[in-house]
């Protein structure tokens, strides 16, 4: 799909000249592009809970359209604070039919999965537990091998695409994410050479901004293959972030990462993080 981001007019003096000079901008995935293909939904809640409550009924819908279609519903979570956010919220829903539930993960950091900086840690202890997802239905990095962030992410690729036989791309129904106040996602970080990766499903990197350095994560060719992508986002610290990828990054910069996914993204996102957004970004409240 190709977009069209300025044309200028240049008119010669000349008898019977005029040039028409049309100058076409590609608003390419992970080229540094700073518009949004698809719109942006955002939901505003006053707080964390409120912010849980109305992620988790989106998740909830999404999951109950999904058994209905096809007998099963696949959602990939990021870690941080998300887990915890929506967890308890749709354990007060009682969401239903969770047996059909096959969890995946968006990115992990190359921990033991015991470890507090486990992604799979936290998904467990606030989602897969308390909505009695069965574990074998839950996918996780491969324990003996996190120690090998290039060999950890080539196993978790290769057990995606068996979990998706007969599709050429993975496409899950949901992907939950998060994003941090330099505006990264999963983890694909500002300037990093991954925002470009199209080759691989799966990728790893031992040089994170954050730590720890070792992870592996999804790449944009699945984030752009997904059914529906939705971000929790909560907090002042986040408020810069969340406008520039919003409404646009400032003249010169690049999109952030958050911003680079192609689709249809729903934000649920409270008051703070939402302080600097203009109302006409705001699609409703929670």
């Amino acid at each position: 799909q190709f977009f069209l981001g300025h044309f200028t007019i240049l008119l010669l003096s000349s008898t019977t000249t005029l040039i028409l000079c049309i100058s076409i901008v590609l608003a390419l995935m992970g080229c540094g592009g700073s518009k949004r293909k698809k719109a942006a939904i955002v939901t505003v809640g006053a707080d964390k809970k409120a912010v849980g409550l109305a992620a988790a009924k989106f998740i909830a819908a999404e999951a109950t359209k999904a058994i209905a279609a096809n007998g099963k519903f696949t959602v990939a979570f990021s870690g941080g604070s998300l887990p915890k956010i929506v967890g308890p919220a749709l354990s007060e829903l009682k969401v239903s039919n969770t047996e059909e539930w096959y969890v995946f993960f968006s990115d992990e950091r190359c921990v033991a999965l015991t470890s507090d900086d486990s992604n799979f840690k936290s998904v467990q202890e606030h989602v897969v537990v308390p909505l009695s997802i069965p574990n074998d239905n839950v996918l996780a990095i491969d324990a003996k091998e996190f120690a090998d962030p290039v060999k950890a992410a080539e196993l978790y690729e290769t057990a995606l695409k068996k979990s998706f036989s007969g599709t050429e791309m993975p496409s899950f129904d949901l992907i939950l994410l998060g994003m941090g106040p330099d505006g990264h996602t999963c983890s694909l970080f500002p300037g990093h050479s991954l925002l470009s990766e199209r080759g691989r499903l799966i990728a790893s990197l031992s040089d994170s901004p954050k730590p720890p350095p070792s992870r592996i994560t999804f790449t944009y060719p699945v984030l752009n293959s997904a059914k529906a992508v939705a971000f929790v986002c909560t907090g002042g610290g986040k408020s810069t972030a969340l406008k520039s990828v919003i409404e646009g990054p400032p003249s010169g910069e690049d999109m952030l990462p958050s911003g680079r996914i192609e689709n249809e993204v729903h934000w649920f996102v409270d008051a703070d993080a939402a302080k600097e957004l203009s109302k006409d970004s705001i699609s409703e409240d929670a």
